[in-house]
């Protein structure tokens, strides 16, 4: 049996926006719904950066894709500015188990589904939190 692959996306890589990276995701992953980690989202800039936190009472709200294939990851790396030297990347790709908003399993609880994510990988003490979770285009 193939090995699928998911990745969540909480930022310019979503529905809501329209740059080559994101037109290139959604045509090389089927869209599986809303989804959500614990965790903080900040703004960067006009991109935002989240922490895993799976003790946090804040979430970190996106979109779960499933990859056709693994081709489109060294172009997502490089928009995401994952280096091989770690420490200085601006994001690391990490598997972060996310709770699907729209998938309910027996017994009523929300299906989770292990994703890779692109982690904000740089200080974040003078940054704004986004408190909702959520960002948008316009905030």
């Amino acid at each position: 049996m193939e090995k699928l692959y998911n990745i969540f996306t909480y930022g310019t890589l979503m529905q809501a926006f329209h740059n080559p990276y994101a037109r290139k995701l959604r045509a090389s992953s089927e869209y599986l719904g809303k989804g959500y980690f614990n965790g903080r989202l900040f703004r960067v800039e006009w991109y935002p950066g989240a922490l895993f936190e799976p003790d946090a009472p804040t979430l970190v709200r996106g979109e779960i894709y499933q990859l056709h294939s693994l081709d489109i990851l060294k172009e997502l790396d490089e928009y995401e500015d994952v280096l091989e030297d770690e420490a200085a990347s601006l994001y690391v790709r990490k598997v972060v188990p996310v709770r699907d908003s729209q998938e309910v399993v027996r017994g009523g609880e929300e299906l989770v589904r292990d994703c890779w994510v692109y982690l904000y990988n740089q200080p974040v003490l003078d940054l704004p939190l986004i408190e909702d979770g959520y960002f948008k285009t316009t905030s």
